[in-house]
């Protein structure tokens, strides 16, 4: 018979495991600039730190709005024996999709974060830098609300304030006086990117 043999038809074997896995669970992080006035370093501490992010489903149209997500809870995943930090069943998928925040450990090999510390953003930098990485599996970031708790450091020993809201800094700015240093302090401008990580 003229019909093409059944074998024609079956694909390729799939990619290795490894290249796979890879694919489908992207370390995002997220990158943050600002303009600073008199002000050392942006801190993001691990031990309070709330991220308040936008998510969506990787492969569909289903959102979820300003989630949080911390370094400290640990939620068991369904069906397997890991955990992550915050987990969402999509309507219609099979299996829940998760997200944990990385901790960057002499194992987690992220070639752009070699030097680089997470959990900091250094005010005099003037660029984009990571300041915390999701290893998302199933769903992506999407938008970060940027309502803390952070820790803002003075210049110049100046003072520290703590459980900071830079919602402002995207806007008209967040402002205070360092009184310790007699010295207004300001972050503006502020914008955010979400990148995969290589």
């Amino acid at each position: 018979s003229s019909h093409p043999s059944v074998e024609a038809a079956v694909p390729d074997p799939p990619a290795s495991v490894e290249a796979r896995s890879s694919a489908k669970m992207p370390l995002i992080g997220l990158f943050m600039q600002a303009v600073c006035e008199n002000i050392e370093r942006i801190e993001f501490p691990e031990d309070i730190v709330e991220w308040t992010l936008d998510v969506e489903q990787s492969a569909g149209i289903d959102k979820r709005e300003r989630i949080t997500i911390n370094a400290r809870e640990e939620v068991e995943v369904p069906n397997s024996k890991g955990s992550a930090n915050f987990i969402v069943k999509w309507e219609g998928a099979k299996q829940a999709s998760t997200m944990s925040v990385v901790t960057i450990t002499r194992k987690t090999d992220v070639k752009e974060m070699k030097g680089k510390k997470l959990g900091e953003y250094d005010a005099t930098s003037n660029e984009m830098a990571p300041i915390a990485i999701f290893d998302c599996r199933g769903m992506e970031p999407t938008k970060w609300h940027p309502v803390g708790p952070f820790t803002v450091v003075a210049a110049d020993g100046g003072k520290t304030f703590k459980e900071v809201d830079l919602s402002d800094a995207e806007g008209d700015g967040w402002v205070e006086y360092d009184d310790e240093k007699d010295q207004p302090v300001g972050i503006t401008e502020l914008k955010y990117e979400f990148k995969v990580m290589k």
